[in-house]
């Protein structure tokens, strides 16, 4: 019983992290460091999927290394062109 009652009390005082969104000049900020990075390589997937997520805020279902490189690429590629 006790340990029970220490497993419920637990899921009520631990609460989920949430990410907060970034928003506005911040997030093209951060999208702009990001892309100068790694400039015309795109060898890293991690920084290519910390490009996706900064733009879209999700990654694809079918996520790729050649997929996310490309559309790391096209994001920083295009990112002046402020096509959303």
């Amino acid at each position: 019983m006790r340990k029970l009652l220490s497993i419920i009390s637990l899921i009520f005082i631990i609460n989920p992290v949430y990410s907060c969104p970034i928003n506005g000049q911040d997030k093209d900020q951060l999208l702009n460091e990001l892309c100068k990075i790694d400039v015309g390589k795109w060898s890293s997937n991690r920084l290519n999927e910390m490009i996706i997520l900064t733009k879209f805020e999700s990654l694809p279902l079918e996520a790729t290394r050649k997929g996310n490189r490309t559309l790391a690429a096209l994001t920083c590629g295009f990112k002046n062109l402020n096509i959303n």
